[in-house]
């Protein structure tokens, strides 16, 4: 500290001006985060169906106890048995939904042939967008029944958090399931990066809509999907990586050093299984689990597009331990689907998550395209130099 009078006066000075600005500086961040929270309470609310099993230790025996908001105010249903029923729809997904009964078995496969493919991926509660795009592609009719035939449909992760219609999302994928294996089709839900985060309770990127309507439940949200609820049971069964025909469809993408990891996939699709829910904390003690929860793991790899790429004969030497053709993800977002390392790759997170516009890919008899919502299909284009890299 200065020692002369003169000195002092001017230290303290600049000292009490110093704070003055770190003080402002404070409530002005203060001020941003207020708003950037946006707290204006969420009103009007309708939701549902929220089912949980009243015994989830023994699903397959055990009542269901259903839950909807309707314009705020709580609705509640029970029944003696989870298995086949039916549900009605006074407000939230707006249609009559069968309940089957819970997954018991692991998929035998991983490995799918179909005549006619479907992708889409990201879809973050967009509902509406979804729809349109399912609608005008002919995966669905009018009164969002199956129209796709044989062909399989592949949702690469990330239904979930952001956008204000997740249930709708989820319950429609469930019911369309259903309707593709009664035609010998298929829907194929993957997980993403944003159904692990929530099993974990991590609702950063949670729409505030479903903040209260897990107040409304007496709930926390990570409680909504876990094993006692028949969506956090059906979720949970889903696998995180599956190959259709010559390609293979995951959420991230799939870093050269999987192989050191020494496990199939199907081995790695049981790993997530078994440890969906886990915290940061738990993952961090064991190094596979920190691969794939990690930030090249298959839930989270982004360098297929962005610094430090990998190098193509890196790419070629993992599409020739698989036996596959190409890799299709989504989780980078773009403007569209894209082709990248000469359809090696393909992108297929095409900003569905603004719920403004969106695109579709399509393989049929080896042949790639896409659509939007209009339903006109469109080679599958390169790349173009400059892309938008979404960092969720």
């Amino acid at each position: 500290m200065p020692s002369n009078t003169n000195s002092l006066h001017t230290y303290f000075k600049g000292t009490r001006q110093t704070l003055r600005t770190g003080i402002l500086l404070c409530l002005l961040f203060a001020a941003t985060a207020v708003q950037a929270q946006d707290l204006t309470p969420v009103t009007g609310i309708n939701d549902g169906p929220y089912a949980v099993y009243q015994s989830p230790a023994q699903a397959d025996k055990s009542g269901l106890d259903v839950s909807w908001i309707c314009n705020d105010k709580l609705q509640k249903q029970s029944y003696a048995s989870a298995a086949s029923i039916s549900l009605p729809a006074p407000c939230g997904y707006p249609r009559a939904l069968t309940i089957r009964p819970p997954e018991t078995a692991v998929p035998a496969t991983i490995k799918f042939k179909a005549d006619k493919v479907a992708a889409i991926s990201d879809i973050h509660g967009q509902f509406d967008l979804m729809l349109k795009l399912l609608q005008g592609n002919g995966i669905i009719n009018q009164d969002w029944q199956w129209t796709f035939g044989t062909g399989h449909l592949v949702i690469a992760g990330d239904v979930l958090d952001r956008g204000p219609k997740v249930t709708e999302t989820l319950w429609l994928l469930y019911a369309l399931e259903a309707q593709a294996k009664a035609a010998g089709g298929a829907v194929h839900l993957l997980l993403g990066n944003h159904e692990t985060i929530v099993m974990a309770g991590d609702v950063r990127y949670l729409n505030k809509k479903y903040a209260a309507v897990a107040q409304h439940l007496n709930t926390s949200y990570q409680q909504m999907f876990d094993t006692s609820s028949v969506l956090g049971r059906w979720l949970r069964s889903k696998p995180v990586i599956i190959q259709v025909n010559d390609m293979l469809f995951m959420h991230g993408g799939l870093h050269p050093d999987y192989q050191n990891l020494n496990m199939s996939l199907q081995q790695v699709n049981e790993k997530y299984r078994q440890t969906l829910g886990l915290s940061k904390a738990q993952i961090k003690t064991d190094d596979v689990l920190n691969w794939l929860y990690g930030s090249i793991g298959p839930l989270w790899y982004r360098g297929y597009f962005t610094a430090p790429q990998l190098p193509g004969d890196d790419l070629n030497k993992v599409l020739q331990q698989l036996k596959v053709e190409r890799i299709v993800v989504g989780h980078t977002t773009m403007n569209g689907v894209y082709s990248h390392y000469q359809g090696k790759v393909i992108s297929i997170d095409s900003g569905i998550k603004g719920g403004v516009k969106g695109e579709m890919l399509f393989w049929d008899k080896g042949q790639l395209s896409k659509a939007s919502a209009d339903g006109q299909k469109v080679a599958v284009p390169d790349a173009p130099e400059r892309r938008k890299d979404a960092g969720d």
